[in-house]
C-alpha cells in the first residue's frame, strides 16, 4: 500500500456496529474503488452522501449495499441508480479511540 493513496476517516452512526463503531478511525485504500463479487467495506458516494457499508456486486450487475447493524434494512442498488454510486475507497484499518 503506497501511503500517498490513503485517507483517514472517523466513523459515524451506529450502522456498521459491532464491526465499526461511531468515533473510530478508518483508513481508506483510495485506489481500491471497484466493488467486486467477494465484496468488503466501502466508503461510498451516493447522491451527494458519504457511507461506509458492505458492498457487493451481485451476478446480476447490480450492488448490494448492507450494515452489520441488523436494524437497518440492506439495499440494492437498480442500474438506473449505479450512475449515483461512486466508491471512495476500501476500508483497509479501523480503530477504536483509548479511553
Amino acid at each position: 500500500m503506497n501511503p500517498a493513496n490513503l485517507i483517514a476517516i472517523y466513523a459515524r452512526g451506529d450502522s456498521m456496529e459491532p464491526t465499526i463503531y461511531s468515533g473510530d478511525s478508518l483508513v481508506i485504500d483510495k485506489t481500491k474503488n471497484t466493488v467486486t463479487s467477494d465484496g468488503g467495506i466501502y466508503v461510498i458516494n451516493y447522491d451527494g452522501e458519504l457511507f461506509v457499508k458492505r458492498v457487493q456486486k451481485q451476478l446480476d450487475g447490480l450492488v448490494a449495499i448492507t450494515s452489520d447493524n441488523k436494524n437497518y434494512q440492506p439495499m440494492t442498488i437498480p442500474l438506473e441508480g449505479l450512475s449515483k454510486l461512486k466508491i471512495i475507497g476500501r476500508v483497509v484499518w479501523s480503530g477504536h479511540p483509548m479511553i
